[in-house]
């Protein structure tokens, strides 16, 4: 497996290198605790979705069907992944806190339909592998971060591109609706990919990877633990290599709806006692440890992370 270490290499305007999120994490912990500004309400109004869940009896999650090892179904057709757990865990939390049986509902989502669908009310919140940005804080709420993660590339193992420089030219595929596309358009136009590269749009991961089989595409690039979790399923994982070009470090955390300062204490809540107990942890080693659906070792600043959620207690 390739190594991985932290890179110098200094990112582009407007991306957080992995150096000055170690040194700015409290800062960012602390604004993503509290609600957003204002935002367009959405089908559900000014309802918490704390009420709306007791008043229905429905936790409507919308949750990965193919996004290892965040959110996926396994052989039984049941959804498991890490995110997946830690939502479980919150639908634990809402039964407990309104003292009854909830259904728990799970409904598919992309990276395109995640945001749309929890504007228009068809889910309470997603459990994915979604990427805290400006923009999407105009829109919807977000949970404490209970992740992070870097643009990664995935490769034939034989490849010649081994670096951000090789990319150059090159025919790359990114998810639809991810940040991918626009961190690349960025390297183009500010002169660091010349000739620039051309990024072809998937609207999930396993038709991505479908096209890198057969050439249509030179690499395709996503959250570095999406692309080891493809490269491990794959059949003959030794044909593939992924490597971590140094472009940037972002936020992971769960989208939630406006408005629902009740719902979001027992989303964040969750998240952070999961860190301080060890049952983060636990989840990590299941799903990223040497034995796990995509092994990727800890980087310092996802120890970090982990260590300024485990608020304590008092």
């Amino acid at each position: 497996m390739t190594k991985r270490k932290d890179s110098n290499t200094a990112a582009p305007a407007g991306m957080v290198s992995r150096r000055r999120f170690v040194a700015s994490a409290g800062l960012g912990l602390g604004a993503l605790a509290m609600p957003g500004a204002a935002r367009a309400q959405g089908a559900t109004g000014s309802e918490d979705t704390l009420d709306r869940i007791k008043r229905t009896g429905v936790f409507n999650l919308g949750a990965r069907e193919a996004t290892p090892p965040y959110g996926y179904k396994d052989a039984a057709g049941k959804y498991v992944g890490f995110a997946t757990e830690i939502a479980q865990a919150i639908h634990a939390n809402v039964e407990k806190a309104l003292g009854s049986s909830i259904k728990l509902n799970y409904i598919p989502v992309t990276s395109e339909t995640r945001i749309p669908l929890l504007q228009n009310g068809t889910i309470d919140m997603e459990a994915g592998a979604t990427v805290v940005t400006q923009a999407r804080v105009e829109v919807v709420d977000f949970s404490v971060p209970d992740f992070l993660t870097a643009t990664e590339v995935l490769v034939p193992a034989d490849s010649p591109i081994k670096s951000l420089a090789d990319l150059a030219g090159k025919r790359i595929g990114v998810p639809q609706g991810g940040l991918e596309e626009a961190a690349y358009r960025e390297l183009n136009a500010k002169g660091r990919l010349k000739p620039p590269v051309t990024t072809v749009g998937f609207p999930d991961h396993p038709q991505g990877f479908t096209a890198l089989q057969t050439g249509s595409i030179d690499a395709y690039s996503s959250d570095g633990p999406i692309l080891y979790g493809m490269k491990d399923k794959a059949a003959d994982k030794a044909k593939w290599r992924v490597f971590d070009p140094g472009i940037n470090t972002f936020l992971q955390a769960f989208p939630l709806r406006p408005e629902s300062s009740k719902f979001k204490r027992i989303v964040d809540l969750t998240i952070v006692r999961l860190c301080a107990s060890g049952g983060w942890d636990k989840l990590y080693e299941k799903y990223f440890g040497p034995q796990g659906v995509a092994p990727f070792p800890q980087t310092e600043a996802l120890k970090t992370l982990v260590v300024m959620n485990a608020w304590p207690p008092r």
